[in-house]
């Protein structure tokens, strides 16, 4: 990450909050709905797949397509939470930019 004086440009707080929402809504709404959609695969396994095996195979699908979903909330998470410190010291640095004489 770059440092403070590193940067060329400002930073909306309003922006950065759109910014977040359209990750949000597009990254984790969208992504999450088709990982978590293994219809095609089940199907494809039930139509040519027998046995305890294809069984615990979907099952484990599942599983998995559910902790990767899962995962994008952590990472939007963790974004959030680099967006946040970043801002905060945005906006220390721009208290201490110019003092009050």
């Amino acid at each position: 990450m770059p440092e403070i004086g590193e940067m060329q440009y400002g930073y909306s707080t309003e922006g950065v909050s759109e910014y977040l929402e359209a990750i949000k809504s597009e990254a984790l709404t969208n992504a999450k709905d088709a990982v978590k959609d293994i219809s095609l695969i089940k199907t494809a396994c039930d139509n040519n797949w027998e046995g305890k095996a294809k069984d615990n195979f979907k099952v484990n699908l599942q599983k998995d397509a559910d902790h990767v979903a899962d995962q994008f909330d952590a990472l939007y998470n963790i974004l959030v939470s680099e967006i946040n410190s970043l801002n905060a010291a945005m906006a220390n640095k721009d208290e201490e930019l110019i003092e009050e004489s």
